[in-house]
Formats: C-alpha cells, structure tokens, sequence
C-alpha cells in the first residue's frame, strides 16, 4: 500500500509534529489484546488532529493485528454491552446507536443499509430487529461471511475498494471502523457516490478529547475529536447534520449528508499541549496502578475492554482477577484471570479503576457498599471536551 506518510490524513497538510515520548508506551489492539510498545503519534499543525504516523512499521504492525482479530474474544462473540450516560442500565451498543439514529427525522427508517466494517454483524442484527431493511455489509475479507449471512435480510458481504460497490444505499453506516483506514479522506471521497438521493451517513468514532486510551490502540490511524471529526467530513465533501458526544460515553456520533456548505474552521487550541497532557496523564495512571499493585494483599483491575488491557501491562504479575458488569464476561477467562461480577471479588480487596475518572466515580459511587477498596485513577488536568 503506498500511501505519503508524512502529510496529515485529516486534512492533507504537510505539518505533523511528532510525540516522541509516545513510542515508550505499550499499546493495545481495538480488540483489546495487549500490544508492544513501539508506536508512532503525531499532530497536526493546521487541523490538530492526532494520528499514527503511516510508515511501512505502522502498516506492518496493523497486517499483525487483523490476521488474528478477534472481535468480542472476552464475552464469546456477544456484542458489547454499554451503560447510557442518561441511565444505568447496560445494553447492547447497536441498539443504543440505532435507537437515537432512526429517531433523528432526516434518517430513512427503512430501504438499503451498508454496514462498513461490519464484522460479525452486530450492527446489521440490530437493524434486522428492526425490520424493513436489505442488509450489506463492506470488509476486508470473508472470515466473518458464516456470521452475517445467517441475519434476516441479509442480502451481500462486499470486499472490495468502495468505487467498486455496484449499489447506491439509503444509509451507509461505519460504527468504530474510519479511524482504522490508512486513507479515510480517500474512503469517503470515493463512498460519496454510492448514496441515494436522499441517503445518510452515519459514524460513530472513539472520542480522543475525552479518552486518553484512545492514543494507545495500536490500529487505529486517526484519534478524532469534534474538530477534527469535522474538518475530516467537510474535506471528504460531506455536510454534517448531527454531531454529539452524548449519544455514548466516550464515543463521537455523527450523522452527515453528501454536498459540503461551509469549511471547518481552523482550531483555535495548542492541540500538541492538550495530547501531550494526555499521554503524561496514561503515564500518572500506569505508576498509580503500579502503586497500587504493590501494596495490596488481592488485587484486581475494574475493566475488560481497552482501558484494562493497556494497565494490564503494568500490573499483570499483581493481578488475580478481573471485575465486570457485563453477564456475558462474567464467569470467563481474560487474560489468564477470572472475571468476576463487583459482588463476586474477594471482600477487602483492592480494585483499580481501570477508567477515565468521570466514568470512575461513578462506578466508585455504585459500588460504594461492597466491601472492596475502590482505587480512583488519576485526575484529568484539563477539561474535557463536552456537549
């Protein structure tokens, strides 16, 4: 693949500034398996975005990860559940998504849906729940074709460049998968013509300004903010008509049409600072859980998804188990370790709160009564984006 690894894959400008303390840190996988250190990041001058450098290495490294992806490895395959921020009740994301998305007026509720990188098809049984939908799916190989064929209304499993798709689609979606492309300027701009008149586009993203373990998963190309997410989607063509943070903790979710009004203005904020403070905050956290670690007789990390995967390589030799509230990773194995529910540790042991710290108090505030010391993470330095 040859791509020119020294412009921004944003917004095409020759001005990233490399983060060199970066490649001292271990890295994750987006399907939260420890990875080595190693790794690139840098910023852009002109739009602020913050993304891995496209080397030969990076390349190399994202070829190792997706020949043994395995997405969901801690539950069996079942889709990740999440807690919405308005309540407590831990669902299946898909359906969180779908349900904000078909309620917004300018999305169709039925007609032809493209999934992008739709794996074994948690997006696509959502919308199969739903009814009233031909199911396609886009990837980059068949592996997952035993999984999504069997979804009512299934209709095509595409592995082709997206100029090759022989179909216009009502709505196109991509949940976690344009921060993994090489080209996602590229990617969009050739997805334009394959929307009906009225079709949408739907993207969901991890959200960089919130998460500071966004920067250490290891195939991820571009760790999108709101502005960076925008001037992206405006280059590519496309007009934003929903953008939010509050559809899911940590997550950005947009919905855009074909046709671009306005330029994305020009960030305003040091962006080199602001992802510099993060990277020394993951920094503060590994030695707290190290800290940690050391002074306590049982100890286990709060987590099973990325968060938990990167601390863990700080702390595997201390760790005995692990706590969730997913049912499906409850009573598994992760990592070598029992993953147990909160009312299942060992009374008087010390938990980690492998989070960011909102997230963290939370739990702590849930989870107050059991009879486990709940470690807090370090605090931000900063404030993080909100809306």
């Amino acid at each position: 693949m040859a791509i020119n690894e020294s412009v921004c894959r944003a917004c095409g400008a020759a001005a990233l500034d490399e983060i060199r303390e970066f490649a001292a840190l271990p890295r994750v996988t987006s399907d939260c398996a420890p990875f080595r250190a190693g790794g690139s990041l840098a910023v852009c001058g002109i739009c602020g975005a913050a993304q891995a450098i496209a080397d030969e290495r990076w390349l190399a490294d994202i070829a190792e990860i997706y020949g043994r992806y395995q997405i969901y490895h801690q539950s069996g395959g079942a889709e990740q559940h999440i807690s919405e921020p308005s309540t407590a009740v831990l669902r299946p994301r898909s359906e969180v998504l779908l349900e904000r998305l078909l309620a917004l007026p300018a999305v169709p509720c039925s007609g032809s849906v493209l999934d992008v990188g739709c794996g074994t098809g948690g997006t696509l049984r959502a919308f199969a729940a739903r009814g009233g939908w031909h199911l396609y799916g886009l990837e980059m190989d068949e592996r997952n074709l035993p999984f999504v064929s069997n979804i009512p209304g299934f209709a095509r499993l595409y592995t082709c460049p997206a100029q090759q798709l022989d179909l216009q689609f009502d709505l196109i979606t991509m949940v976690h998968s344009l921060e993994h492309f090489p080209e996602p300027h590229g990617f969009l701009t050739d997805l334009r013509s394959k929307f009906s008149r009225s079709g949408k586009l739907f993207i969901q993203v991890p959200n960089a300004a919130a998460n500071p373990f966004e920067y250490v998963v290891a195939d991820h190309m571009i760790h999108f903010t709101v502005e960076t997410l925008t001037a992206l989607l405006d280059r590519a063509g496309f007009t934003i008509l929903c953008l939010s943070t509050g559809w899911v903790t940590k997550e950005l979710s947009a919905v855009a049409s074909v046709g671009s009004l306005n330029a994305a203005e020009a960030p305003t904020r040091n962006f080199v600072t602001r992802v510099r403070e993060q990277i020394a905050w993951l920094e503060m956290l590994s030695a707290a859980a190290r800290a940690a670690a050391g002074s306590a007789a049982s100890f286990g990390l709060f987590g099973t998804s990325i968060a938990a995967s990167w601390l863990w390589q700080s702390v595997a030799d201390r760790v005995d188990f692990f706590v969730d509230e997913d049912v499906h990773r409850i009573g598994r194995t992760y990592l070598g370790r029992p993953v147990l529910s909160p009312d299942q540790a060992p009374p008087g042991s010390l938990v980690f709160l492998a989070l960011i710290p909102s997230i963290a108090s939370e739990v702590r505030a849930k989870l107050q009564n059991l009879p486990l010391e709940l470690r807090m993470p370090p605090l931000f330095g900063w404030e993080t984006n909100r809306k």
